[in-house]
């Protein structure tokens, strides 16, 4: 069950609120390889789910991670997390965005901090300005919201 602002508030008193940074609410058609393309990978994604076949690849040293943690990853992208991916950033988020689900999702959130990127590659501004306009509407949104574009901000 989802907890209101004052049991948030209650139960964790150092929670402030969130801070999205160039949130997946979307992603460019023209990120996105060919329909057959996407098609054959998925299907290599359940024969060879570790594998990186024509994947992203991944750069640790673009990470805000320090050197020494674990977390940092380096190489192409295992086909199963590439698949998961695309899942859900085409298909997953917009559908819940469009249902309100994510909106439900942070009713009633202490506070709200969106940074966007204006040149953002991957993710279309467009698609979180409508999200962010949406989530300010909220009945029980008593909490601070704020979205912060960055002039020639990526996504990287």
């Amino acid at each position: 069950p989802q907890q209101t602002e004052e049991e948030i508030q209650r139960n964790h008193p150092n929670f402030y609120g969130i801070v999205l940074l160039a949130p997946s609410l979307g992603v460019h058609q023209r990120t996105l390889p060919p329909s057959p393309v996407i098609a054959v990978l998925k299907t290599l994604s359940r024969l060879l789910p570790s594998h990186g076949i024509l994947t992203p690849i991944e750069h640790s040293e673009e990470y805000s991670c320090p050197p020494s943690s674990t977390r940092n990853f380096s190489g192409r992208w295992p086909l199963s997390t590439a698949n998961m991916l695309l899942d859900l950033t085409s298909n997953i988020i917009p559908s819940d965005i469009l249902s309100n689900r994510v909106d439900v999702l942070i009713e009633g959130l202490a506070s709200l901090l969106v940074i966007m990127g204006d040149r953002d590659e991957v993710v279309p501004y467009d698609s979180v300005q409508r999200w962010f306009d949406s989530v300010t509407k909220l009945r029980k949104n008593t909490g601070e919201k704020k979205l912060i574009k960055l002039k020639n901000g990526r996504h990287s």
